[in-house]
C-alpha cells in the first residue's frame, strides 16, 4: 500500500474530510489533496502532523506502506542536512544512525558539564590558597 492510499484511509476511518486535514495541517485542501493523490513527497515534518493527527506515531505511519519518495532534514551540529530516501527502511536506518549521534552528543555534553564542575572548584579552591 502506498503512503498517500493509507493516509486517506486513516482518515476516512476517523471521519474527517480534506478540508478538515487541511486545517489540522495549516495546508490549503488543495495542497492537502495533493498529498492523497501522491503527487507531492512527504516530509518527515507532515508525516508527524498526519501521524499526531491519528494518534499515531510516525513509523506505524509508514509501517507496510512501498513508498519511494519521503523526504527529509535535519539540523545536526548546525549543518543542515537534506535527502530523499529511496525507501521506508532507509529512512529508519537513518533514523536510527541519527539517534545514536545525539545519545553521543548527551553524553559529551554530560562529560564537558562535570569537566567545567570540577574546573570551578579546583578554581574555587586556588582563590582560597
Amino acid at each position: 500500500m502506498k503512503i498517500n492510499d493509507k493516509i486517506r484511509l486513516l482518515r476516512e476511518e476517523h471521519l474527517l474530510s480534506q478540508e478538515q486535514m487541511a486545517e489540522k495541517m495549516h495546508l490549503s485542501t488543495n495542497s492537502y489533496g495533493k498529498i492523497e493523490r501522491g503527487e507531492t513527497k512527504l516530509t518527515l515534518n507532515k508525516l508527524e502532523q498526519i501521524a499526531d493527527i491519528f494518534d499515531l506515531d510516525v513509523v506505524e505511519l509508514i509501517q507496510n506502506c512501498d513508498e519511494k519518495n519521503i523526504s527529509y532534514q535535519v539540523n545536526h551540529y548546525g549543518s543542515n542536512i537534506f535527502s530523499t530516501a529511496s525507501n521506508i527502511k532507509d529512512i529508519l536506518n537513518e533514523n536510527e544512525k541519527l539517534s545514536l549521534i545525539i545519545a553521543h552528543k548527551d553524553e559529551t555534553i554530560q562529560q564537558l558539564q562535570e569537566e567545567i564542575k570540577l574546573l570551578k572548584e579546583m578554581l574555587s579552591f586556588l582563590k582560597v590558597a
